[in-house]
């Protein structure tokens, strides 16, 4: 490539080669010449993707990283990824995601209204794989498209005070599934005591905490960008699915030199990564606090209504009275109980209802037992046909924040 890429798009796998293929193929299809493609593997058997990656090489967008001799932890999969990188903006996806491309070209634009930008964040949807037995899901596609900005301010209370959480945080301007400034993460790494852009084995909060803490301006694209997917190996669909999640776990603990759970034992943080998605959440915030010297004192309710949530999303009995047992414990000890009586957990016994498909306030709901959707890129450009192109996005933020005042 002649100059630097506007946009890197990285995505670190392992051992789910038959999603990340398909993932390659589709990023691969783009026509942009201003976007780098790192493609990063750490599988147990590295002939797999060597063998398959072999014509895509020739593409002189793309960066591929092989297996090394031993497996790799997922941070340090991420600091791979993200030290063969050469963009000026970088966004990570799964192997079972799907981003748009086109955002290499939406980023200029928002740089002119805006050069003090330095992170991006945007709807994303979501989009379970097929797989024998799958019940049929009501996949929201928000019809929005305003861009504008998000005060710091109102993020470090999102991030660090747990405000407008539900089991996990609602602040986003992450890497993961958003658009980080170069600039930013090497103001990142130079004040990491490790000298690393990622830390902490929870790696997509370490580097939102960081990102908000570090981060001049943020500026929010209300319209869909990228695909989360769910495929049946993946880390996310084990979150509610007690059993398979303790297996994950363990495999993430035995492949980090130190786990999570042994520095909070040592930090003094009670919680453990068994307890679910928001214990680690907390666990990682805890960390960051004591590391940097950061006091985060005031986000106790709220994480405890947090946990409360994280609990009621347990599709058995069983597991639901396993987790809310073992947080109310933990509550009763932590910081002298008080924080017990904003644990409120309520068992909510999974609906049966068919999968709506539909128009619904503004977002249209697709249900996914219809039609032959096989892929997050399938869904993407399913969607794409209802949403405004990604060149007609207007970007005027002096309008957008009079908008909000009148709203105000």
């Amino acid at each position: 490539m002649s100059q630097l890429p506007t946009l890197s798009i990285c995505v670190p796998s392992r051992n789910r080669q038959v999603w990340f293929q398909d993932t390659i193929r589709t990023l691969t299809a783009s026509l942009r010449t201003d976007i780098e493609l790192v493609f990063v593997d750490n599988s147990d058997d590295p002939t797999i993707m060597d063998d398959f990656i072999v014509p895509y090489l020739a593409d002189p967008r793309v960066k591929y990283v092989p297996s090394g001799e031993t497996v790799r932890p997922m941070v340090d999969n991420w600091e791979v990824a993200f030290g063969a990188t050469s963009g000026r903006w970088i966004v990570f996806i799964g192997d079972d995601d799907h981003v748009d491309p086109e955002l290499a070209g939406l980023i200029p634009r928002i740089e002119e209204k805006m050069p003090e930008v330095e992170a991006l964040d945007w709807a994303r949807l979501h989009f379970t794989w097929p797989y024998p037995g799958k019940a049929p899901l009501s996949n929201p596609v928000p019809l929005l498209s305003e861009i504008h900005e998000v005060p710091k301010k109102q993020l470090k209370e999102r991030a660090f005070r747990w405000d407008h959480a539900r089991d996990v945080l609602g602040c986003g301007f992450g890497i993961y599934h958003g658009a980080v400034k170069r600039d930013l993460m090497e103001r990142i790494r130079a004040t990491a005591k490790t000298g690393r852009w990622f830390e902490h084995p929870i790696v997509d909060y370490d580097n939102i905490f960081k990102i908000i803490m570090h981060g001049k301006r943020f500026v929010h694209i209300r319209r869909p960008l990228s695909v989360m997917g769910v495929c049946p190996a993946s880390n996310t669909a084990a979150t509610t699915n007690l059993e398979d999640a303790k297996k994950k776990q363990a495999a993430f603990h035995r492949e980090h030199k130190t786990s999570m759970d042994e520095m909070s034992e040592q930090a003094g943080f009670p919680f453990r990564s068994h307890q679910g998605v928001t214990a680690c959440i907390a666990m990682t915030q805890d960390w960051f606090a004591k590391e940097y010297g950061h006091d985060f004192s005031g986000f106790e309710a709220n994480f405890a209504r947090s946990c409360a949530i994280q609990c009621a999303g347990y599709p058995t009995r069983a597991e639901y009275e396993t987790i809310a047992a073992s947080y109310a414990e933990t509550f009763r000890t932590w910081k002298g109980g008080r924080y017990l009586k904003y644990f409120k957990p309520e068992f909510k016994a999974p609906e049966r209802a068919k999968a709506f498909g539909g128009l619904l306030d503004g977002t249209l709901f697709y249900n996914d037992e219809n039609g032959d959707i096989a892929t997050p890129a399938d869904f993407y450009r399913m969607a794409e046909a209802l949403l405004m192109p990604i060149p007609d996005l207007v970007i005027d933020f002096d309008r957008i924040r009079v908008a909000d005042s009148r709203a105000a």
